[in-house]
């Protein structure tokens, strides 16, 4: 403590004379215990711990002995504060729970007096299932935040009155449904409810839950049945469930988080559930086994999408560009439909960066854009080939045919993709499916070594590894099936030159028809 010095043997105490909330500042960054002892100090002192705003006392490796001393000191410490109408804001004890008789009797009189003095935040944690909580706990209006480890919660013998509550958080605690409904059913404000590894429950039903907008449950053994209700709703984190669940979360009509691990789900009711969440923002779907087949539609709000699922193998995803990651994923197709209009260099960076992503985990990737997505000279120059593995790539375009160039479009693809072993390219607003097998030179480095466009590569460029190209025009015509079939070597010319020749004749041709 620092004093000014008047004389030889006299010293003035400053830090005294510091206003008392600075002082409890001071104080915050000491254990309560030290706290405590500043009290012999000075009537300042005794005064500025009598007032301190939080209380918070760790004891899970003390002795027996020395918890019930502390539990006495505690005990008189909060009466004190109730008798002279000093207020409380946080209450924490993590203890190690005793089987005798008086020790809940000191922690449940110590309840009392903090709830007395309007204590706002409440901590029990111990380190095993004995303490039944006392149902003062429930009628405590003052309380905005709750958090209970391992404690018996009974059933309420009349309506909780828990209203200023705003975060509930049960761990590892014992309890039925019952209960838990009507605890909640008695928090009209609350906003973050987390139950972790709690005993004894079956089905969790919330309803008309205005203010919730955070929701977690977690390793819950038997748990059969969620459901949530709460126009305000932002997340759901479920995991964990072992047994199979039905799970509701279509009535949170704003959830924009959902966070999904190791759940018994199915595609059918992940679409479900998807088709009533039209603002939807965020989704990690972990280890859910049971998924073959993943569909993701109308998420146009949707801007983050986690997915490990080792069991997957088929992934269709419709809506705007999406960051994407995953784990491991060995998908027989990838489908994704990107609703975007306007394509320019930003977009179609964010687009190469999503390929990326899905680089080694799909053997067919059918992609779908409204525009031809051609990838300029200025970004290959400073991105890599997304693709270096997939076998077939089917592109599908959503604008009309004669706006772009089919060389161009299949040059951008091959370097999206090179080495691709067939492309196709087909355009919605006509009957044509353009199918492009090719053949490569192997090995890809050549006499005089390794072409210079192709050093910054991943795999040689496939101007200069290409052998041979067979082009099929698919189309229907009066109700049937044809098929046209051309080859091209790389030995008898450019191979883009008579692609653009091919294109300009079936322009012309279906100008004729039209």
């Amino acid at each position: 403590m620092e004093r000014k010095k008047t004389s030889p043997n006299v010293y003035v105490d400053r830090i005294s004379s510091f206003p008392e909330p600075l002082l409890h500042h001071i104080l915050s960054f000491l254990r309560t215990e030290h706290v405590a002892q500043t009290s012999v100090l000075s009537k300042t002192w005794k005064h500025v711990w009598h007032t301190y705003p939080t209380i918070y006392f760790r004891l899970y490796s003390s002795t027996l002995s020395r918890q019930k001393r502390v539990l006495k000191g505690l005990e008189q410490t909060l009466l004190n504060r109730h008798m002279n109408a000093i207020g409380l804001k946080k209450l924490m004890l993590s203890l190690h729970f005793s089987d005798d008789p008086k020790f809940a009797s000191n922690i449940n009189r110590c309840l009392i007096y903090a709830i007395a003095s309007n204590v706002e935040k409440l901590y029990l944690y111990f380190d095993y299932m004995k303490y039944c909580l006392p149902q003062i706990v429930y009628y405590a209006k003052s309380i905005v935040v709750l958090e209970l480890e391992y404690c018996k919660l009974d059933s309420p013998t009349r309506n909780v009155t828990l209203s200023s509550l705003r975060e509930l958080g049960l761990f590892k605690c014992a309890a039925n449904d019952e209960a838990i409904r009507d605890i909640v059913a008695g928090c009209p404000l609350i906003e973050r409810l987390k139950i972790i590894d709690c005993r004894g429950l079956k089905s969790l039903e919330f309803l008309n839950l205005g203010k919730l907008s955070k929701f977690m449950v977690r390793n819950e053994d038997r748990l059969a049945r969620v459901s949530i209700c709460g126009p305000n709703v932002r997340l759901v984190d479920i995991s964990s469930l072992h047994a199979p669940c039905g799970i509701n979360v279509a009535l949170c009509k704003n959830l924009k988080e959902f966070k999904l691990f190791k759940i018994s789900i199915t595609n059918e009711w992940l679409c479900n559930q998807f088709s009533e969440l039209p603002f939807l923002e965020y989704v990690e779907i972990f280890r859910c086994m049971k998924i073959r087949k993943l569909l993701v539609r109308s998420c146009n709000t949707l801007d983050e999408f986690k997915l490990d699922t080792p069991n997957l193998s088929v992934f269709d995803y419709e809506g705007d560009m999406v960051s994407f990651s995953s784990n491991a994923l060995a998908l027989s197709e990838t489908s994704l439909c990107l609703d975007s209009i306007n394509v320019d260099n930003q977009w179609l960076v964010k687009f190469i960066e999503l390929l990326a992503k899905l680089n080694h985990c799909s053997n067919v990737l059918n992609l779908e854009c409204y525009a031809a997505a051609i990838v300029p000279r200025e970004l290959r120059e400073i991105l890599s080939s997304p693709l270096t593995y997939e076998n077939h790539v089917c592109f599908i375009i959503n604008s009309e045919y004669n706006t772009f160039s089919l060389a161009k479009l299949l040059d951008s693809l091959l370097w999206i993709s090179p080495h691709a072993e067939t492309l196709s390219i087909k355009c919605n607003d006509c009957d044509h499916e353009f199918c492009f097998q090719f053949s490569y030179k192997k090995p890809h480095i050549y006499e005089g070594g390794t072409r210079h466009c192709c050093r910054s590569l991943p795999l040689s460029c496939w101007q200069h590894c290409i052998r041979e190209v067979k082009i099929e025009d698919c189309r229907e015509y009066q109700s049937e099936a044809c098929i046209d079939t051309q080859s091209f070597s790389s030995e008898n010319g450019e191979i883009m030159e008579k692609i653009d020749d091919l294109w300009r004749l079936f322009l012309e041709s279906d100008d004729k028809d039209g």
